[in-house]
């Protein structure tokens, strides 16, 4: 009884393990994913255009006024570009989900006066992962 019972759990740890490697895509390609995302993360505007497809999106709504935004991703980069203002932040990938040469991500960002939710769709163009669109949502502490 013991004998099954140890291996009933084995078993079912292997499966468990095996569906989030699939849901993760593989350490290859979850490498790359997070290669694109660690730029993006990192808060330089250079290494954040290198995440970003030149088409990409980013869509918010405005948590003051509720107006729905859409801003095109250079002038994003831009904005990050010329932002001499460095802010203390925590920020860590929460979810990663790779299908295919598709990946979807959520990232927490928390500032001294805020948290935002940066939720990040990607593709794998041309054998590289980059991020082709970008939406998020803010919360003041």
């Amino acid at each position: 009884m013991k004998y099954k019972l140890t291996s009933m759990l084995l078993l079912t740890l292997i499966g468990i393990t095996g569906a989030a490697h699939a849901q993760m895509g593989g350490s290859t390609e979850e490498a790359g994913v997070k290669t694109c995302l660690e730029n993006y993360m990192s808060g330089d505007g250079n290494r954040m255009e290198k995440a970003f497809h030149p088409s990409a999106t980013m869509k918010y709504v405005d948590y003051k006024t509720g107006v729905f935004t859409d801003v095109p991703i250079a002038t994003f980069i831009e904005r990050i570009k010329s932002n001499t203002t460095k802010v203390d932040r925590k920020i860590e990938i929460v979810s990663l989900n790779i299908e295919g040469n598709a990946a979807q991500a959520k990232i927490r960002i928390e500032t001294d006066k805020l948290f935002m939710f940066d939720y990040m769709n990607l593709l794998k163009i041309d054998g590289e992962w980059k991020i082709v669109s970008k939406i998020f949502s803010r919360k003041d502490k």
